[in-house]
């Protein structure tokens, strides 16, 4: 069984691996998403950088990942901010060439 809680807060948290299986499956292939940002949020007056994953709309995201979204702002539905988490789905893309 691989992974299910991730982030410092276990922000980023599935019930299942088939759960944490639709959820990245989503991301990787929905048009709706952005799962390549990297904030450098330090600029702002932030502890530092940050990586992301940016959710368009609302339209489709399965509830596994809305659960674990922040808010957006008005060009975004939603998003997720866990550095871990963020890390393993570009390792998959990255093996998927995608």
């Amino acid at each position: 069984m691989s992974q299910l809680i991730y982030g410092r807060d276990g922000q980023v948290h599935f019930d299942s691996e088939e759960e944490k299986q639709i959820a990245i499956e989503y991301i990787l292939h929905s048009p709706n998403v952005d799962f390549n940002i990297h904030e450098n949020n330090q600029e702002q007056g932030a502890w530092g950088p940050e990586d992301r994953i940016h959710f368009r709309s609302e339209d489709g995201v399965p509830e596994c990942l809305k659960r674990i979204m922040t808010a957006g702002n008005g060009s975004l539905y939603g998003r997720i901010n866990c550095a871990e988490f963020c890390a393993e789905i570009r390792a998959i893309a990255n093996n998927q060439n995608l």
